[in-house]
């Protein structure tokens, strides 16, 4: 076990729970012994949470990016993932909150910040090696009040190294229906060596939320299966949503059946950051 995982977590004098939509871990605003800021505390809900939580201080080790909420500390023996607080709000929280009506411009540098961050995971720029995130949604996209147009990625308890699938993900597709609403067709057959197409699905389906304020795909999991292998949604054009024609081409060419149709991550951040001035 390497020393990094034995480390001591300090005395927690306060700690607030926090309520999370998704995910099972147990999450909480901390005060730590001798620590004047507060620090986001991770631990399992249930035992087999206890894999993810531990792969997701593995996969934090390795990444440096500044779009990333960083890891603090990791405690193997509980399973306590210490990471840094960022006041704000998910992106999931604004589109409810009716965003893209009322600021496209503020919804544009969101999802350009979004995909800038993924493709750079994919390339392995500030990353040691190429990384998959895997749960690409709406949930996990935190935008901090200090700087309303900026985006940090969190959860990467199901992410993993190009081509180092961890075996608790190989093993049995997962199953959350706010995951499964992101899941990409070939995910749904227990195909995850597509990774990160699979990721430019999960993206496709979040600027659609963004966007329109619906899922592309929705009902029960049956259902919402048989629509991503199946379905085409309606573009925002037909639902009568205001977006520049050429990010809904982008948009919908993510949500492609196959991956090889599917654009790289590159390629949607480019036409993104290709569009900003006309904000």
């Amino acid at each position: 076990m390497p020393d990094r995982d034995r480390m001591k977590i300090p005395a927690i004098l306060k700690q607030e729970p926090l309520m999370v939509e998704a995910g099972v871990s147990q999450l909480a605003k901390v005060t730590l012994a001798r620590q004047p800021r507060p620090v986001l505390l991770k631990q399992p809900a249930q035992f087999w949470d206890e894999a993810a939580i531990a792969n997701e201080a593995r996969m934090l080790e390795e990444t440096t990016h500044p779009r990333v909420r960083r890891k603090l500390a990791y405690a193997a023996a509980s399973h306590h993932l210490l990471l840094e607080y960022i006041e704000g709000v998910t992106l999931h929280e604004l589109v409810l909150g009716k965003l893209a009506a009322r600021d496209p411009a503020r919804t544009h540098f969101l999802l350009q910040s979004v995909a800038e961050t993924v493709a750079d995971l994919h390339a392995g720029i500030w990353c040691h090696q190429p990384i998959v995130h895997n749960d690409l949604k709406s949930m996990n996209v935190l935008v901090p009040a200090a700087a309303p147009r900026e985006t940090f990625l969190i959860d990467f308890s199901h992410s993993y190294f190009e081509g180092q699938l961890p075996p608790f993900l190989a093993d049995q597709k997962q199953s959350p229906v706010g995951t499964a609403k992101y899941m990409a067709p070939e995910k749904w057959a227990g195909d995850y060596s597509q990774g990160f197409k699979s990721d430019v699905f999960a993206f496709g389906v979040m600027a659609y939320f963004t966007y329109t304020g619906r899922l592309p795909f929705d009902g029960n999991p049956a259902r919402i299966e048989q629509q991503i292998r199946e379905a085409t949604p309606p573009t925002p054009i037909e639902l009568g949503v205001k977006v520049l024609r050429n990010l809904i081409v982008v948009m919908m060419a993510c949500l492609e059946k196959k991956p090889v149709q599917r654009p790289t991550m590159e390629q949607v951040a480019k036409s993104y950051a290709e569009s900003a001035s006309l904000f």
